[in-house]
Parts: C-alpha cells; structure tokens; sequence
C-alpha cells in the first residue's frame, strides 16, 4: 500500500505506442513503483489528474506531520515549513545521460532544500542532499521544457544559486499547470520573503589595497566600511542607496565592480573568493524591492 499523501504520481508515454495512457505511482521512499496502464490516454488522464489533485490538497496535511515528527528542531537550521512537495529533478546517471529522478523539496523561510526521498527519522531531515539558500536563489526559466518531446507537454523551472564554488543549477519538472505556477510562485516569493527576512549581509573585501567590510543592506544600500584596529569602530568610506547603482558585474573568481556613477567611475572590490553569493543577494534584494513597489505582477 502507497500512502496518497506522500507518493508522488507521474503520467508516462506508452513505449512501444508512444501514447500517455498510463501513469506511475512512487513510494515516499521511492523503493516501490506501482505501474498503472488505461486503455487509452483520456482514461490515463482523468485517473492522473484525480491523483494528483487529492495529493496536491493534502500538502498543509504533510506539513503539519513533518512539524510534529520535527517538533522544535525544524528542517536544517530554518524553523517554518512554507511548502512541500514531489517534484522530478534532471540529474547525470550511469554512462553520463541524464535523467529525471523524483525529488522531494522543501522550501522554508530562508532555504530551498532537496532531499532524493522522504526522510524516515528524525535526524534525517538535517541531511539534505542539496541546501540553497533562497537569498542567494533566483528563478531563471518557467514553462515549456526545451528538450520536450512534444511541445506543450514537458513542463518545468530552474534555479540558479550563488555558491562559493560557483552557480548551482536545478532543473525541475513538474506535472499539471498548476503545480508550475505553485512552485514558481513559491519560490520567487521565498526570496523576496528571505530578503526582506534578513535585511543585511556584510563581506570582506580589499578596496583600494585597504581591509575593508563591504555591507549590502536591503533598506540602506552598500557600504564600505575600513576595518577597526584594536578594537576601535570600523570607519565608514562610502555609502551609495540601490538608487544609484548604474550597473553591477563580476569576473566569476574574485572581483565585484560596482558602478554607481560617481566621480571615481567603476568601483573594483576584491572579495577574496567566488562573488556569484553576493551578486545573487544584490539580484534578490532588488527584486524584492521593486516586487515592493508594485512594479512586478
């Protein structure tokens, strides 16, 4: 027996006909498959969408069960569960191809977190497979997957997060219209959320051969601040609102450049590391910003 409420459902193509009549259901554990196969694809369909949608109504149920098997401990550092579900990730398998492969994600106040399959204790809900920040996260395409079979069909999103390694990137299908517009909305929210939950990051960084403390602040803009000596207070260089800025880049290894339309022109920060987590949190509190504002639907 497959619990309803934490099994995950996809419709499938016919091998041999290449007709979608029929469709799979997925343990929580993803050990067991149960194939189920119509007589022809708008049977197939209609079972699909009856599964999918009692599954989908019983997502607040699922949180509420996560948070009790949780109790005070919450979910890899973050203490609120804002939503949950089953979505099927394009991963690299055996021999280099790649594949789809059902995931369960969890996005909470601050992380969007991946798991290959639903935790059984306790202490496995703090061993995620992947962890990414929503701050540093921005979605990057929604809608009709480009590798789809048949247009209309395949449809997905994907994330890009700024990492100290560099951008990670996640692909994700999903099944019904619907689900997409849930999940994107989701997420685009859960950042705009985090930004506006975190307000402040600060970084070190050389400016002008000086130790510096370059601060992104979501209401106070950037700053950069000259290291204290012995104790003292750091002393403030310069401050520019997210008014100013003009343009924002990076070489992908070290250097953030940041134009501001001041007299000195570009101003050159080296952060000592990979600047893609800072620039993704500029993105994200911009955007939360202007989300704000109104201007974004």
């Amino acid at each position: 027996m497959i619990q309803k409420h934490l099994a995950t459902v996809e419709l499938k193509s016919d091998l041999k006909e290449q007709t979608l009549r029929q469709f799979e259901l997925h343990s929580p554990d993803c050990k067991y498959t149960v194939v189920l196969r119509c007589k022809d694809p708008s049977t197939a369909q209609a079972w699909f969408n009856t599964i999918q949608s009692n599954t989908s109504n019983l997502t607040s149920k699922v949180i509420a069960e996560v948070k009790d098997q949780l109790g005070r401990t919450g979910i890899a550092g973050s203490r609120e569960i804002r939503h949950i579900g089953w979505l099927a990730e394009k991963t690299i398998g055996e021999n280099e191809k790649r594949q789809w492969k059902p995931v369960l994600v969890v996005l909470t106040e601050k992380d969007m977190v991946i798991y290959p399959s639903m935790p059984r204790m306790k202490e496995s809900w703090s061993s995620p497979a992947h962890t990414c920040p929503l701050l540093a996260t921005r979605l990057v395409h929604s809608g009709v997957g480009r590798d789809s079979p048949q247009p209309g069909v395949e449809l997905s999103f994907a994330t890009r997060t700024g990492t100290r390694q560099g951008i990670e990137t996640h692909l994700f299908r999903v099944e019904t219209n619907s689900s997409l517009s849930n999940w994107t909305r989701q997420i685009v929210q859960g950042c705009h959320n985090a930004a506006e939950l975190t307000k402040e990051v600060t970084t070190t960084c050389t400016y002008r051969t000086q130790q510096c403390l370059l601060t992104v602040h979501y209401t106070n803009g950037f700053s950069i601040l000259k290291d204290g000596q012995e104790g003292s207070m750091p002393k403030l260089i310069w401050q520019y609102p997210f008014e100013k800025l003009r343009n924002s880049s990076d070489d992908g290894v070290r250097m953030l450049f940041l134009d501001f339309g001041g007299r000195d022109g570009e101003i050159q920060l080296d952060l000592h590391s990979c600047p893609k987590p800072i620039v993704f949190v500029i993105h994200s509190f911009l955007s939360a910003k202007i989300a704000r504002l109104g201007l974004l639907a």
